[in-house]
């Protein structure tokens, strides 16, 4: 006869399968931990920087700002706002140009050379004196984009701190970086930091031809 305390066969093998083995659970404990590890610097990364992520924004409408003064031919700057925060990008055009009137080409400018370089007969050159009209006139206007040609204002725990550019340091008023037809530009820092005093620098590398982000302030 059997003793009693012993569990039958069947038994015991459901107890088995309905638990977990010590191997089990070291391999489940080891995904969360390899899982937790590879996750856990993203959700507390760059992804949610907004330092950074808006350091990157300014540096791309930079690129964008070159590429597309190489492109048409006319000079573009990025307009900095220093003291409220605030950027877009502007292009060197007519006002016919701007708002994509007309031929949008020299226009007044144009004219005025014409006229100046005509000759007739025993009067030598002519050149008119009127000046030409505010529209054919040029200047800088936001680029027709309604996200690159309007301001993008910095979030409420950035700040821009100054720039570092050829004439010196300036951290007020308004702000220019100009790329030329050629894509050519001055070297400058332009640097921004957040309400902890986290820095960052973007470094406009002319002979590179390049935008740089780096930690630090321009000065440091």
């Amino acid at each position: 006869m059997k003793p009693a305390s012993r569990a039958p066969a069947s038994a015991r093998a459901r107890n088995r399968r309905a638990g977990f083995t010590l191997i089990e659970i070291i391999a489940v404990v080891a995904i969360i931990a390899m899982v937790f590890a590879l996750g856990v610097p993203r959700l507390g990364g760059r992804s949610f920087d907004p330092l950074h992520n808006e350091a990157e924004e300014i540096a791309d409408r930079l690129r964008f700002a070159r590429q597309r003064a190489v492109m048409t031919g006319v000079p573009h700057r990025l307009l900095i706002d220093l003291e409220e925060g605030g950027y877009l990008i502007e292009w060197y055009v007519t006002e016919d140009r701007a708002f994509g009137r007309g031929d949008g080409g020299g226009g007044g400018l144009a004219d005025l050379f014409a006229a100046a370089t005509e000759l007739e007969e025993d009067e030598g050159p002519v050149l008119d004196m009127v000046p030409p009209r505010k529209r054919d006139a040029l200047d800088y206007y936001p680029i027709p984009n309604p996200s690159m040609g309007t301001f993008r204002w910095l979030d409420d725990t950035l700040y821009f701190v100054g720039v570092e550019g050829p004439t010196g340091w300036v951290e007020s008023g308004d702000f220019g970086i100009v790329f030329f037809a050629d894509g050519t530009t001055e070297p400058l820092a332009l640097e921004i930091a957040d309400a902890d005093d986290a820095r960052l620098t973007l470094e406009v590398e002319a002979l590179l031809e390049r935008v740089r982000v780096r930690e630090g302030g321009a000065r440091s």
